[in-house]
């Protein structure tokens, strides 16, 4: 397994509180992960040469509700340390060509990362970072390559209600020193998803050596990216580049959350941008 994260781990040295089979299957899942990433129970369980509840009571072994949730966990395994080539060859490497056109392969998966969200978010960390945010003196927006866009996204957001936000699309010499200026009562948000940038790791860390609030948004409670808060929204894609719908939405979600925390505060802020907008005529009238 090219990633040691706590589920490999626990394949890998939990043997004792599994059953004959499960071993047997938890060595098979260690020796071929990438071919279980993609598996249905019944390709698995033939493959391992066990009985598909054996597959379903392994998972359920482990610590996931089910068969789906440790195969999304396994191929987010697979795909955080897979290079653009890896990715491409696997979204040609489908058995029947999409009935629905090319984009039925793409949108059936931000379906599954949508619902994955709704089913596994966190509702009292959202509170909390949600809070964390309207609190904070300062906020500092990171995200690079990919999860740039976000990071711009949040940081318009934030800024037209008002919050005092700045956004690093780009991790420099520049961003440590705006950091070690920051006092106590700031946030850094950290955005980032596989394949996890070491640029961004080493951030988070030296903003919590500074006893900065953090909040890291990425895939999962297993990602390399931790800070004291953390939302996951899952990041599965069809196709060689990564696929920021349910980030997207849960971001949305949080700076809504934000807004409702002051609405009276929330609302002068919209007040004043919309009087500013007028008297400059920033939108074309139909």
């Amino acid at each position: 397994m090219p990633t040691e994260t706590p589920l490999m781990r626990r394949l890998r040295n939990g043997a004792e509180s599994l059953s004959r089979n499960q071993r047997m299957l938890a060595k098979h899942v260690l020796g071929h992960y990438e071919g279980v990433a993609f598996s249905t129970v019944k390709e698995l369980s033939t493959a391992a040469g066990v009985s598909e509840a054996t597959v379903v009571r392994f998972a359920k072994a482990l610590g996931f509700k089910g068969y789906p949730d440790l195969q999304r966990e396994i191929r987010r395994v697979v795909r955080a340390d897979m290079k653009g080539t890896e990715r491409f060859k696997l979204t040609y490497a489908v058995k029947e060509p999409p009935k629905k056109g090319p984009l039925s392969a793409i949108i059936e998966r931000e379906i599954d990362n949508i619902s994955a969200l709704q089913d596994t978010l966190d509702l009292k960390t959202l509170e909390r970072a949600a809070r964390m945010l309207r609190e904070a003196s300062e906020v500092m927006i990171v995200g690079t390559r990919s999860s740039a866009p976000l990071a711009h996204h949040m940081w318009f957001g934030l800024n037209k209600i008002e919050i005092k936000a700045t956004r690093e699309l780009a991790v420099t010499t520049e961003t440590y020193d705006r950091l070690a200026r920051m006092d106590a009562k700031s946030c850094v948000v950290v955005i980032g998803f596989p394949r996890y940038l070491r640029e961004l790791v080493e951030l988070l860390d030296f903003a919590k050596n500074r006893e900065l609030k953090t909040l890291a948004i990425t895939d999962s409670p297993y990602s390399a990216l931790r800070g004291d808060l953390n939302l996951h929204a899952p990041v599965e894609s069809a196709a060689y580049v990564a696929s920021h719908c349910a980030p997207l939405i849960l971001i949305n979600g949080l700076m809504h959350e934000v807004s409702l925390l002051d609405k009276a505060r929330t609302l002068k802020a919209l007040n004043r941008f919309e009087a500013l907008a007028d008297s400059q005529a920033y939108f074309q009238t139909a």
